[in-house]
Parts: C-alpha cells; sequence; structure tokens
C-alpha cells in the first residue's frame, strides 16, 4: 500500500474502495441488513439506515471507528409518503458528492446515492392457513418496499445525472420452491424482487444506474433464528438443504455486496446473484 486504505493506482483493489459513497440500507439496523452497513462502512461508505425501530440498535456504533458519515432514519417502508420524505432528507443531510475532495472519481463511484433495500419479513404457516393480512404484509414490506425505496432513491440519482447502483435483496426462495417450508406468500415477494431489479436495470441504464440482485440461502439471521424456535425441525431441514450443509454467517454475503456496489461490477446490470451454498 502507498498510504493507509490505499493501493497502488493500477491495483484492482482500489476498484472495491467506496470512499465518499453516500448508500442508503432499507432494514439496515440489524440482520443483514447491518451487515451490508458494517461491510461497507470498512472501504470508506457513508451510511444512511432505514429502519422501523425508534432507536437504531446498539450494533449501529460499530460502524463509528471507520471514520464515515452515519445516520439512522426511522420510517416504516411501506408507508410511500414517510419513505419517500426520508429519502429527501437523506439526500438533504448527504448532499452531493460533487464537492468531495480528493482525487477524481469515475461515473460510478461519483454517484449520490447507492441503494439496498434489505428490509424483509416472512410468515411461516401453511398455505392454506395463510391469512389475508399474512399476505398483504408480506407483499407490503418485501415488494411495495423495495418497489418504492428504490424508485425515490433511484429518482435523485437521475437528478444528479452521475450513475448509481441497486442491489435487491432477494432469496433462494425467488428460484425454487423451499418445501417443506410453508412459506407461500414470502416465495411470491421473492419472485417479485427478482423481477423488479430485472426489469428495473433495463430502464434505468440510460441513467448509468445499474440494478441488481442476490439471493441467499440460509443465513443465520434473527429472523432465520425465529424461524426455527417456532418450528425447531426447520434446523435440520435447513443443513440439509445445501451442498455444504450448514447455516451462512451473514459476512459470507459481504464479498458478494461489495462486488456489486463497487467499481469492480461496472459492467453487470440485471443479474441475481445466488450465495446459497450449492441450495439451487
Amino acid at each position: 500500500m502507498s498510504q493507509a486504505g490505499q493501493f497502488p493506482e493500477a491495483s484492482i483493489l482500489n476498484k472495491f474502495l467506496l470512499k465518499g459513497k453516500n448508500i442508503v440500507i432499507t432494514g439496515g439496523s440489524r440482520g443483514l441488513g447491518f451487515n451490508f452497513a458494517y461491510t461497507l462502512a470498512q472501504v470508506g461508505a457513508n451510511i444512511a439506515v432505514i429502519d422501523l425501530s425508534e432507536h437504531p440498535s446498539e450494533d449501529m456504533a460499530k460502524l463509528e471507528p471507520f471514520g464515515g458519515k452515519y445516520r439512522y432514519y426511522q420510517a416504516d417502508v411501506v408507508d410511500y409518503q414517510l419513505l419517500k420524505n426520508t429519502v429527501d432528507r437523506i439526500h438533504a443531510d448527504f448532499g452531493s458528492i460533487d464537492g468531495w475532495q480528493g482525487p477524481p472519481l469515475s461515473l460510478l463511484c461519483s454517484a449520490l446515492l447507492l441503494c439496498i433495500p434489505a428490509a424483509g419479513i416472512i410468515r411461516d404457516k401453511p398455505f392454506l392457513e395463510h391469512t389475508e393480512k399474512d399476505f398483504r404484509d408480506t407483499m407490503d414490506v418485501n415488494v411495495n418496499g423495495v418497489f418504492f425505496t428504490v424508485q425515490h432513491c433511484t429518482a435523485k440519482m437521475a437528478q444528479q445525472g452521475t450513475g448509481g447502483t441497486v442491489v435487491c435483496i432477494a432469496s433462494t426462495a425467488g428460484h425454487k420452491s423451499l418445501a417443506p417450508q410453508e412459506i407461500a406468500a414470502y416465495t411470491a415477494s421473492k419472485y417479485a424482487v427478482r423481477g423488479i431489479a430485472k426489469h428495473v436495470a433495463h430502464e434505468l441504464a440510460k441513467y448509468g444506474i445499474r440494478v441488481n440482485s442476490i439471493s441467499p440461502g440460509t443465513v443465520q439471521t434473527d429472523m432465520l433464528e425465529s424461524v426455527m424456535r417456532q418450528n425447531p425441525s426447520r434446523r435440520k431441514l435447513f443443513l440439509e438443504s445445501n451442498a455444504l450443509g450448514r447455516l451462512a454467517a451473514p459476512d459470507e454475503l459481504s464479498g458478494m455486496v461489495l462486488y456489486l456496489m463497487s467499481e469492480a461490477s461496472s459492467y453487470t446490470t440485471g443479474q441475481d446473484f445466488l450465495v446459497d451454498g450449492g441450495m439451487v
């Protein structure tokens, strides 16, 4: 390294540095969302977290040593106007990166906002017992929340005219039936997320905005632990569902997220990436 946190100019590693990028992450106070925030903070990104809780989780303090700008915004992603207002606030609070002081940045790296809509919920119950509320709640958070988070954030990117990157969080449930898990509404929602990312990538390419999705397998998060507590037989099912025979640690998605959010993936858009231990 020539200086702390910097590599020789020709190094491929420089393409993974996110110094000066402002990244919006929904559901970013805990679980996978927080892991993404923690990963991207380590390579210089500024992080705006949107979550439902009144106060951020204690984990948010772990971002501070990396020296970026971090702010927490309470909002429900299913509230269209509140979500829009929150993105407007983030835009005002973080400002334009056009004024960033340092070496010239590429088009991709000068994006005002990058976006990871990671908020999601799951209902694990038989299809014939799914209520209207179960289905509507799941679709509100997992589909409507993603759709409008992406819309509000990419509108800012398009207005600024400097491109941007979006990574949606889908699931292996958006590729195949995970029966005997009983997650019909969740499965429908994750197929939808993949569809949103695929289509929007083509519409927004003219603005220099790239849109991809990640489909994780069985990752050891609070949400998955809750499912296994409700139905202990699920643990054995999860362990046997993939070639590696184990659950993933949240940070095992970090490399893929960093790749897709960085200049290293500058020719990648409209794709879904399985990180599933060989499940699909």
